[in-house]
């Protein structure tokens, strides 16, 4: 055999080998999590209201299906999400019947998460932009999602830290 071909069948055999294990999710996110307002630094809109939250987390390969139950002034909401983390753009539904188009990836450990859609309000419809940071601490027992919401027409972006505990 010569060296160009050994070469090319030793490359070969390392692509096959590394690449899979490559695409193993660094963590995974799955459980059931429960916002710790005392450690969450909510949005100010949000604050006086100061919702109970738990996200159910199931998360199987490149799929993370995220359901959000919200209790809010006696009033429960549950919404369901689907994302994938190779970076596929998905489609997803929020709670006020918007259309939301995101796209997940990898950045070592966290999940980066960006976001598009429209809002109306007061019959102006505004475009929000949003990047969403997932990751693990504490050895897998608290989840924390920093946020950031850009509304246009708004000078500076709203960041959030919100911080779930395993239940």
């Amino acid at each position: 055999m010569n060296p160009t071909r050994a070469a090319a069948v030793l490359l070969g055999v390392l692509l096959w080998t590394v690449l899979p294990a490559g695409a193993e999710s660094p963590v995974n996110f799955s459980g059931t999590w429960e916002l710790d307002r005392s450690r969450s630094v909510l949005p100010a809109r949000a604050s006086a209201f100061s919702p109970d939250m738990t996200l159910v987390i199931h998360h199987n390969g490149a799929t993370v299906k995220i359901e959000r139950q919200i209790r809010l002034m006696g009033m429960r909401r549950s919404t369901s999400s689907i994302y994938y983390t190779d970076g596929r753009e998905t489609s997803n539904v929020n709670a006020r019947g918007d259309t939301v188009i995101s796209r997940s990836r990898w950045e070592g450990v966290a999940l980066l998460t960006t976001s598009k859609s429209t809002l109306t309000l007061d019959g102006k419809t505004q475009t929000v932009e949003a990047t969403d940071v997932k990751k693990l601490a504490e050895n897998g027992k608290v989840l924390v999602v920093d946020s950031t919401v850009h509304l246009s027409g708004q000078d500076a972006p709203e960041r959030t830290h919100l911080v779930f505990v395993r239940k």
